[in-house]
């Protein structure tokens, strides 16, 4: 057989094998696309309704895309649907109690991936006033109340102040204390990471670990006694686990020849 020949077969035999594959892969509208996704990264949103534009372009960079959270794992609806009234369902807006993000609904949908928190949550007096069972009850957080909606804002001591302030403030006169005392609570509660980082660092990887299986529970833990809301308890919780990581930075810091 010739070259020119066999290099005609071989190429008459790649055409038949990707015209196989062609034929049996599924056709383009059979793929699955999130509905969802597609429809509200529209760039014409950026004109005919600004919030909506930037509340999908803050989910783009948040952790919740990260994990592979999308629009229906929090809003209900159908994201293989293609018309609107399809894929909204019986409604997906906070103001629709059918939908996830509606107020009432917000601890339980959050709660889906954050369990041990909402467990927590349940316990407070927070939770108690989520939904106002009387007229004239005062209406009490839920989780976006802190963290936001979308890209899971964590308070620091600059804002965790403001934020009980709403509520926690003298013309009110409920707890009025309560901001500068959850301020000055997280403000040890974030100390933790500085203390956790050291040792990280500085002991041995044997030690390290062993150290850390034991204190880990704890840290866990705290974070969900801080959604208890209840700050004696968060109080106390923190200044033990601080408490264990000083003396492991000092026992440290000791082995180096370093002044404590």
């Amino acid at each position: 057989m010739s070259a020119s020949r066999s290099n005609s077969s071989r190429v008459i035999e790649a055409i038949g094998i990707l015209a196989l594959i062609v034929s049996s892969a599924p056709p383009a509208e059979a793929v699955a696309q999130n509905s969802c996704e597609s429809c509200h990264s529209n760039p014409d949103f950026l004109v005919t309704n600004k919030k909506l534009y930037d509340y999908y372009q803050e989910w783009t960079v948040s952790v919740h895309e990260q994990e592979e959270v999308t629009c229906d794992d929090c809003h209900g609806g159908n994201p293989r649907a293609q018309e609107k009234t399809e894929a909204h369902g019986d409604g997906v807006a906070a103001s629709d109690p059918d939908s996830g993000v509606y107020y009432k609904n917000i601890p339980d949908t959050c709660g889906t991936c954050h369990d041990e928190i909402l467990e927590g949550f349940r316990t407070s007096k927070h939770f108690e006033h989520v939904e106002k069972h009387e007229k004239d009850d005062e209406q009490g957080p839920t989780c976006v109340t802190c963290h936001g909606s979308i890209d899971s804002a964590v308070l620091n001591v600059n804002t965790v102040a403001n934020a009980c302030a709403n509520c926690h403030n003298e013309k009110t006169d409920n707890l009025p204390e309560n901001p500068e005392k959850a301020r000055s609570a997280l403000n040890r509660f974030l100390s933790i990471q500085r203390f956790y980082r050291y040792i990280t660092v500085r002991a041995g990887a044997e030690e390290a670990r062993s150290f850390f299986a034991a204190l880990d529970p704890k840290i866990e833990n705290l974070s969900v006694t801080w959604h208890t809301f209840d700050l004696d308890e968060i109080d106390a919780e923190t200044s033990e686990v601080l408490a264990l990581l000083k003396a492991k930075r000092d026992e440290i810091r000791e082995r180096s020849g370093k002044p404590h």
